[in-house]
């Protein structure tokens, strides 16, 4: 559960909260390399991947402010393929045509059904809404084209404004456009590493967002497994008397 305090700003990561990976596009990416898989299969081998990203960030004391390496982001693809059990020699091709296809549209771009009328009850109830995403400067026409922009006050693109999470100072970025006090803010991500450890440092508290319940290792925060479950978390913003 939250901590007992007023909340005035839901801060959003973009991917894999607000749009998800596309595993049947990514699915069928696989198979021109003449690797069968599921959609299924690759969310559960995603969760491999944030594992091991929480790992290596903890490891480095990664989650002290500092900015995510390339490095860190092939592995994590790697990792996915790995976990689906694709053999090393064959991951470095599927690499590349991946990252093709995320060149050329998002491979995160598919939309809860239900996602624009939660952040629209969200508005209703007098909340402000803000984006925090680690991205490549196509955030704000990703989220336009899936027509949910008009819902959020502020979209903060790590490749636009420079800093990226777990660096506290994206999320002060965000809340200085709210106009909203870190301890008035929670902020719903999809992993801990980056973005629980990163809220915490910036005073927000993290809700992880956890679709099939199997997130690995420890969480000490709470969780929701789709978008609809935040309007259970926080049912309303006091109206002043």
């Amino acid at each position: 559960m939250l901590r007992h305090r007023p909340i005035h700003a839901v801060l959003l990561d973009v991917g894999n909260t607000l749009l998800h990976f596309d595993c049947e596009r990514i699915a069928g990416i696989l198979a021109t390399h003449g690797f069968a898989t599921t959609p299924h299969a690759i969310r559960v081998a995603e969760y491999a991947a944030k594992g091991a990203l929480d790992r290596v960030l903890a490891s480095a004391a990664r989650d002290d402010g500092t900015a995510l390496d390339p490095v860190l982001r092939a592995s994590y693809f790697e990792t996915v393929l790995a976990g689906l059990g694709v053999l090393p020699g064959e991951i470095v091709p599927m690499l590349a045509t991946l990252a093709q296809h995320n060149r050329e549209r998002s491979l995160w771009s598919v939309a809860e059904p239900d996602a624009a009328s939660v952040l629209r009850a969200l508005v209703a109830r007098g909340f402000v809404l803000g984006v925090v995403s680690n991205a490549d400067g196509r955030v704000e026409a990703d989220l336009e084209r899936s027509g949910l922009r008009p819902y959020l006050t502020a979209v903060v693109d790590s490749h636009v404004v420079g800093v990226e999470k777990p660096d506290p100072r994206i999320f002060t970025i965000a809340l200085e456009r709210l106009g909203v006090r870190p301890e008035r803010a929670i902020h719903v991500g999809d992993i801990v590493g980056i973005d629980v450890r990163g809220a915490r440092r910036a005073g927000v508290e993290p809700v992880l967002m956890d679709p099939l319940g199997c997130y690995p290792g420890s969480v000490d925060c709470p969780r929701i497994s789709c978008l609809a479950d935040l309007l259970g978390l926080v049912p309303g913003r006091a109206r002043p008397s």
